[in-house]
């Protein structure tokens, strides 16, 4: 130890005091960013500071691939079944008691004799009925006199009893009626008359 002692000079002396004052800082130093913790100039702790504002919502990410095919349902139950269409079925007939209506027109053709031509019209029904109707003409301005049995309607109402094809006429025009043949479907009819003449009116079925 003496001969330390009288080794030491003062640059020495200097140099290992500043070796061991920076060894304790340093392992200080240390010590504090281990733990964490915060030293203000007279060495107390220091406080937290604020929370920072929040931050802008950043843009929205790319559209995911679309996910697979999900496995097919099972197959629902059946309805109910419905109720019977009015006033027909399918590929069916006129239901009993029901009816139809619309117009006819019978024109006459160029003379096939002295002042007399051949003519004729059609009817048809929309809806077949199971039977051939019987044909009922009721002349003009008749109506409610003429078979008001068979054809108690008017040409503003025309009506058919059952099993009834009513020919309510509109104008005439001196036609003679010369045979008239019903069809589950419709009906022919066949005029002589006057060239260039005609009958018309309305018409109404009744299924039987």
């Amino acid at each position: 130890m003496n001969a330390i002692r009288r080794n030491l000079s003062l640059p020495t002396a200097i140099a290992v005091v500043a070796l061991v004052f920076a060894m304790s800082g340093g392992a200080y130093a240390a010590k504090s960013y281990v733990t964490g913790s915060a030293k203000d100039s007279k060495g107390k702790t220091a406080k937290r500071g604020p929370r920072g504002p929040k931050g802008q919502q950043g843009p929205r990410g790319p559209k995911g691939d679309t996910g697979l095919q999900g496995p097919k349902g099972d197959t629902g139950a059946q309805g109910p079944k419905g109720a019977t269409g009015d006033p027909w079925t399918a590929g069916g007939f006129l239901p009993s008691g029901k009816s139809l209506a619309g117009t006819w027109l019978a024109g006459v053709g160029p003379e096939v004799a002295a002042g007399k031509g051949a003519g004729g019209a059609s009817i048809s029904f929309n809806i077949p009925l199971p039977v051939a109707p019987e044909i009922v003409i009721v002349k003009k301005g008749k109506e409610g006199e003429e078979h008001a049995a068979e054809c108690p309607g008017s040409l503003a109402v025309p009506l058919a009893a059952p099993g009834k094809l009513c020919l309510y006429t509109a104008s005439e025009a001196g036609l003679e009626l010369q045979a008239a043949v019903p069809t589950p479907v419709g009906a022919l009819l066949s005029y002589i008359g006057p060239p260039g003449a005609g009958n018309a009116g309305i018409w109404a079925v009744t299924a039987p």
